[in-house]
């Protein structure tokens, strides 16, 4: 009997698992607000944390994913994460934790800008600008305090991306400039390099020369600020205060073409469609689509497919674990349903092997041991199937588990392996 395995059916299997786990809930949440004290700042900080709903069945080994660092957190955060799971859901990017810094007045100008300076892009004077300078504080804040707190409190892998938006992007460059291990990736979306007399573009510059980079991303989104019926070669030759703002951007863009930077994977785009404040989306997209450059897994088309293999499985996440610079592995909803697929036509080395894969990903899986403990009971290796499911109740006490046991120990022969799960055919 032959079966085929269709992406569309990973994904309805997928989001019929994540609409369970909503539904079971009375409230539709995106999130929720952490919070901690901070000797750097001597304030108390809130968060907005999103963390994706996890598995959907009990039994499955905890995810653990990226986080993305908001700035601007308070006024962001609904639509990046909303976007975040789009992304996922289309297999066009990894889930993520989500980070919303939020920075309400005063202190937003205080922690994204990193010198003291009161003059606008136009060079008039702004005294809504008297507390700025507080950016290396910030910096301090985020590097020692932030980064340390959320990475021991929730599921995270070593991988950090930084996105802010005007001051928000200065904030990003500064960063990317003097820290740059400190983040993966950085989107700086219509940053503020105008800021202080373009002191953050000499800083990227320096930093350049100086090879500091080591595999960090950045996305540069420019959107059109300027009169209607400017291009960017215009804007390039005005020597006008209004033009301030993007002529440093497109510097910026300038200097690394011209230097072509070690170690720093870098894009812009040019959003001509778009003002300062509606580029912000179509920006937070098409970086996270960039950064990733997600590969979807190529899926059998029936149970004979010779191409589908366990290597075959291992040789693709190898290659995305290079691309994102942290381990990444298979799914082991996924692997657990190809497993059961094998199983049921009696394929039982490839089923073998999947069941293999899974327990080397994730040893400390309940569902890994139970479901190696099926395959041996279905062939008839009682004592192999006892050591798993032993090894499955130890690591979590479920019903199912007491049962196989009380029946394998009670009974002179083991009795058939029944389906544990519903997987599509």
């Amino acid at each position: 009997m032959q079966w085929k395995l269709k992406a569309v059916g990973i994904l309805l299997l997928l989001q019929f698992g994540a609409s369970t786990v909503w539904a079971q809930r009375k409230k539709i949440e995106i999130g929720h607000i952490d919070s901690l004290t901070s000797k750097v700042l001597q304030e108390k900080r809130g968060v907005w944390i999103y963390v994706p709903p996890g598995p959907a069945e009990v039994g499955y080994a905890p995810k653990r994913y990226p986080v993305l660092y908001l700035l601007d957190g308070d006024l962001n955060f609904s639509y990046v994460t909303a976007l975040n799971q789009q992304l996922n859901l289309s297999g066009k990017g990894p889930e993520m934790i989500i980070v919303g810094i939020p920075h309400p007045y005063p202190t937003r100008t205080r922690d994204l800008t990193p010198t003291h300076s009161t003059k606008r892009w136009d060079g008039a004077e702004d005294r809504t600008l008297n507390l700025s300078g507080g950016g290396e504080k910030f910096l301090n804040f985020l590097e020692t305090e932030l980064l340390p707190y959320i990475e021991a409190k929730y599921p995270t892998v070593p991988y950090r991306l930084l996105v802010g938006h005007s001051l928000g992007g200065l904030a990003v460059l500064n960063t990317l400039a003097t820290r740059p291990k400190l983040f993966n990736a950085y989107l700086a979306i219509e940053p503020s390099l105008w800021w202080d007399n373009t002191l953050v573009l000499h800083k990227l510059n320096t930093a350049v020369v100086q090879r500091k980079f080591t595999g960090q991303k950045l996305f540069l989104a420019v959107a059109h600020t300027e009169k209607p019926g400017l291009d960017t070669t215009q804007v390039r030759r005005d020597t006008t205060g209004t033009t301030r703002h993007t002529r440093a951007n497109l510097a910026l863009v300038d200097l690394l073409r011209k230097q072509k930077p070690s170690g720093l994977t870098w894009q812009w785009k040019y959003y001509p469609d778009d003002t300062h404040f509606s580029v912000a989306l179509p920006a937070q997209h098409d970086a996270l689509r960039g950064f990733f450059q997600y590969k979807e897994l190529a899926l059998p088309t029936s149970v004979t497919d010779p191409s589908f293999t366990v290597a075959a499985v291992q040789r693709h996440y190898a290659e995305l674990s290079q691309q994102y610079g942290y381990a990444v592995l298979p799914p082991e909803e996924t692997m657990n349903m190809y497993a059961w697929g094998y199983m049921q036509q009696k394929l039982w080395e490839k089923a073998y092997q999947f069941l293999q894969l899974n327990l080397k990903n994730y040893p400390q899986s309940y569902n890994a041991h139970a479901s190696l403990a099926a395959y041996y009971e279905a062939r008839n290796d009682k004592a192999k199937a006892l050591q798993y499911y032993t090894v499955a109740l130890r690591l979590q006490d479920l019903p199912e588990a007491r049962q196989k046991i009380a029946e394998l120990q009670g009974s002179p022969r083991s009795r058939s392996a029944q389906k544990r799960a519903s997987p599509i055919w």
